[in-house]
């Protein structure tokens, strides 16, 4: 028996989870306020702050954060059982169960990021760029009519181009699914030809 895989949701699956463990050592993106001033590390699986060289974490965005991971590491596994198995009667179950979940995780985040930015403008009144760098102007606490310049930069590091490959593989995986798709086959029963009846011989 020859074994079918699908291979776009195996390696969607193996990259979701290869994403998870390096996610734990490198943010998605990264803001950075003058030199070693205020560093925010920001992932939906980590996320962390450091104010002068000071890490600190948060507990209400840790426990998100610990969901979150263990969100993608069940859409991992499930895609990757899926795609061992693509065209069992429950196959079809679990590819619905997990390729959106990454791409919903993906376009939450980058609009949660991208309000934030914009709140902290408002809120803080100083410019935070949402890619890129900026000169920000800040007013120094406790001294009347002094201000400073710093430097703020932000950029999406390579963890995110990975998190935007496996989602964009789990969805790809569901297109391919098509190729597994089961065609139920209608069991139609044989016509059987009965015999002519035998004609009465008519006399002349």
């Amino acid at each position: 028996m020859r074994l079918r895989f699908n291979w776009l949701g195996l390696a969607g699956g193996i990259a979701t989870i290869v994403m998870v463990a390096v996610t734990l050592f490198y943010p998605w993106w990264q803001l950075r306020v003058g030199e070693g001033l205020l560093t925010a590390n920001v992932s939906p699986l980590n996320t962390n702050f450091s104010v002068l060289g000071t890490a600190f974490a948060v507990p209400l965005v840790w426990a998100i954060n610990l969901t979150s991971m263990l969100t993608f590491l069940m859409v991992g596994v499930v895609m990757i059982v899926y795609s061992v198995f693509p065209a069992k009667s429950y196959s079809k179950q679990l590819l619905d169960f997990a390729y959106r979940k990454p791409l919903y995780m993906l376009v939450m985040f980058v609009i949660v990021l991208f309000v934030f930015t914009l709140v902290a403008q408002v809120v803080v009144r100083f410019d935070v760029p949402f890619v890129g760098s900026v000169n920000s102007v800040l007013r120094v606490p406790f001294v009347q009519n002094t201000t400073a310049s710093v430097v703020i930069s932000a950029e999406f590091l390579w963890p995110f181009w990975l998190a935007v490959a496996a989602a964009v593989l789990c969805v790809a995986a569901r297109v391919y699914h098509r190729r597994f798709a089961v065609v139920p086959r209608l069991d139609v029963a044989p016509v059987v030809s009965q015999p002519a009846a035998p004609q009465a011989e008519t006399g002349v």
